[in-house]
């Protein structure tokens, strides 16, 4: 897949130099158990060095290990962080790239990060192959997990052909209460496929979260029982150093007020717009709570629904958030190293 455009996205985080503690600390052993030595041998014994010499060595080297784990540590205390605000960060070189997969009027997103991926829905039912396809372009072979956020077709509708294609380690779904279970041939054929292949089922709840691409996923809501499928969409926020994800499915502008009534912790640097940017979602309370620089809207070219509606890409807008689009770029790839964002279409659009 050619890469025609590109622009970086990203929050400056200014850190002011703290005290090496570690340092301070391994020092203020060694001179203390040279004080030991001296007390027990005395000043004119020779035997002291020897025993000097032995713990110079065995705290040298606890030093090293102590200053690699605790030396950015004792920066950012230095400067004043919170506990909270202690963020590790990827190892060096390393990055994680979140893929929305042009399938047309539909969403699929690949998550993938050192040896293991994530496959959130996989389009219609006729999209099964261009997933495959398009993961074993980018040189996957099998999923660590994969996510159906809800059972309507445009999102679940390839997830049997995926499973039947390729070694899945497990499918998340929500628990549907009972009254609005489907009986639809594609959710069917999704848990029939599912049990044939051994694929681990789980239920997803508000809380669950996996470490996972070297980052956080999390779920965050739904936080209700809906009479609504695209409501019933699982929210997930992934997490990868200083960068974040926030990936709603097609939850709508009720669930997405209870979801904020929830406390979840909804801010993000991308937004993947819910329900392919359709004016029922994406309430400005809920923009303004995630706060994203980048949006990605994943839909098709002339759909039959009008997405994304006007009323989605003003608000958009109005925020100054970049936005991009599955029907005018094709395929989306957004990189993070864990501080910025990098984004690069397949069609310049």
């Amino acid at each position: 897949m050619s890469r025609k455009s590109s622009s970086s996205r990203g929050k400056s985080h200014g850190r002011k130099k703290g005290y090496n503690w570690a340092f301070i600390i391994a020092g203020a052993v060694l001179v203390s158990s040279y004080m030991i030595v001296v007390l027990f041998n005395g000043f004119g014994q020779t035997g002291w060095r020897e025993s000097l010499e032995e713990l110079k060595t065995s705290f040298l080297g606890a030093f090293q290990s102590v200053s690699e784990t605790f030396g950015r540590v004792g920066q950012q205390l230095g400067s004043g962080s919170t506990s909270e605000d202690l963020v590790l960060d990827p190892p060096v070189g390393q990055q994680v790239r979140v893929h929305f997969i042009d399938v047309g009027q539909g969403e699929s997103i690949l998550i993938e990060g050192g040896d293991e991926s994530v496959l959130v829905d996989a389009g219609e039912n006729n999209q099964g192959e261009t997933v495959l396809g398009y993961l074993a372009n980018v040189g996957i072979d099998q999923l660590t997990m994969a996510v159906g956020t809800h059972p309507h077709s445009d999102h679940i509708g390839g997830m049997d052909t995926v499973m039947e294609g390729l070694t899945v380690g497990k499918l998340l779904m929500p628990d549907l209460p009972d009254d609005i279970i489907p009986t639809t041939k594609t959710y069917l054929s999704v848990l029939d496929v599912a049990e044939q292949t051994d694929t681990e089922m789980v239920y997803a709840y508000p809380g669950d979260s996996w470490e996972i691409c070297g980052g956080t996923l999390k779920v965050l809501g739904p936080t209700e029982d809906y009479d609504d499928l695209n409501d019933e969409s699982l929210v997930m926020r992934f997490d990868y150093g200083e960068t974040s994800f926030l990936l709603t499915g097609d939850q709508e502008a009720d669930a997405e007020e209870d979801l904020l009534s929830s406390g979840a912790k909804v801010t993000a640097d991308l937004l993947g717009v819910g329900h392919h940017g359709s004016s029922t979602s994406t309430s400005q309370a809920f923009l303004d709570a995630v706060s994203p620089s980048v949006a990605v809207i994943s839909c098709g070219e002339g759909n039959d629904y009008g997405h994304p509606h006007l009323e989605t890409v003003e608000r958009l807008e109005a925020a100054g958030v970049e936005i991009y689009r599955t029907d005018l770029q094709g395929s989306i790839v957004v990189s993070s190293d864990g501080h910025k964002l990098t984004v690069s279409t397949e069609k310049a659009g």
